[in-house]
């Protein structure tokens, strides 16, 4: 009787595994730097992209009349970018402009207030108020601001709060009441209308780019910094993002 000759089932020689292990090496050292790459660039535009959210969603709660004057708080640590929205009501607002020895009707750099606890709605509302879900509260690990951290290069002007620096920009219904406190105040008392984010190299790194002379105008940036954007708006929303082009070096609109 003949008998069938089984197949011999053959492995891969060690020769063969260091040409494959080799091939995946030299795959990986190429792909991996892009991925590392696009990776980040993601993590910074969903934390730009966030952090605008916030701006309009409390801005369009004038809009709607939840609220008449609101604040969005920026507040660089070495921590991340902390930003916060706060809002005040109707009947808060009306009590201070026809109250004729109220600070708000004589000194319009108080009224984007960033150190008291009371005077803010949301602030002094019950956990289970309405409200108090209208407004956020959250520190972005990735993306860094061009304020300042700690004492501020503003000559005294930004509110400390604890370690921190704060700075604020504050908005009412149609425009009338826009105000600013700590770095986004500019020259004449004007708020500046844009916030520089980059992305966070590491604790108290922040963007290298400074506010000018003119409110409305961005800067180049000088020194080290990653996938720069600028958040930008007016007294009326008008909200928009920008990025740095660095092969160009120009701002061009997201």
């Amino acid at each position: 009787m003949q008998v069938l000759e089984k197949n011999n089932i053959k492995g891969f020689s060690l020769f063969e595994l260091l040409v494959v292990l080799s091939i995946i090496g030299i795959i990986s050292g190429v792909a991996y730097p892009n991925f590392s790459k696009w990776n980040k660039e993601r993590k910074v535009r969903q934390d730009v992209e966030k952090v605008t959210s916030f701006i309009k969603n409390i801005h369009v709660q004038t809009e709607k009349g939840t609220f008449a004057y609101v604040q969005v708080r920026f507040t660089n640590s070495n921590d991340g970018l902390r930003v916060q929205t706060k809002g005040m009501s109707m009947d808060s607002l009306a009590t201070k402009i026809n109250d004729g020895t109220d600070i708000w009707n004589t000194d319009v750099t108080s009224r984007c207030d960033v150190l008291d606890d009371t005077y803010w709605d949301t602030d002094t509302a019950a956990e289970t108020d309405d409200i108090r879900s209208l407004v956020y509260d959250q520190t972005f690990d990735y993306v860094t601001s061009n304020l300042s951290i700690g004492g501020g290069a503003d000559g005294g002007t930004s509110a400390t709060v604890g370690s921190a620096t704060s700075s604020a920009i504050c908005f009412s219904r149609g425009g009338k009441f826009y105000e600013a406190n700590g770095e986004l105040l500019g020259p004449g008392n004007a708020p500046y209308g844009f916030i520089y984010l980059c992305r966070r190299i590491g604790p108290g790194h922040t963007c290298p780019v400074s506010y000018g002379e003119n409110v409305n105008l961005k800067e180049e940036p000088s020194g080290n910094f990653e996938y720069l954007s600028a958040i930008e708006w007016s007294r009326y929303g008008n909200f928009s993002r920008s990025k740095w082009d660095n092969r160009n070096d120009r701002w061009f609109e997201e």
